[in-house]
């Protein structure tokens, strides 16, 4: 589906900006280590998209849940992440345990669809 390809190219862009301004902005050294591991499971993730991409020619809800999933965990666990490194403020109360369950419950269903393919 195009949408996960347009996600995944949103997201790598936003990777390269964040992290540019992560390396000039004049920041403390905690912010610094959020924002670089915001940008490290953004660019995983972006690239995770890609492969729902190809696999989602073949229309299975599965797949469209996992892009889903880690869609969500970039915007609330990435986002989190990026909101307390760059203003010192969170998107609201246990934004970043969800968004990290979200990458989980992606990755669990592509290994369903891996497991269910075949049979």
């Amino acid at each position: 589906m195009r949408i996960w390809l347009i996600l995944a190219g949103l997201m790598g862009a936003q990777t390269v900006i964040a992290g540019a301004i992560s390396a000039h902005a004049d920041l403390d050294s905690a912010s610094i280590i959020l924002i670089d591991k915001a940008v490290q499971y953004e660019i995983w993730h972006a690239l995770a998209l890609v492969g729902i991409a190809i696999l989602a020619k073949e229309k299975s809800r599965i797949i469209t849940i996992a892009g889903c999933c880690f869609t969500a965990g970039v915007a609330l666990f990435c986002g989190t992440l990026y909101m307390k490194g760059f203003w010192e403020m969170s998107l609201f109360p246990m934004s970043a345990p969800i968004g990290g369950t979200s990458f989980i419950l992606g990755w669990l269903c592509l290994a369903l669809y891996g497991f269910m393919r075949d049979r």
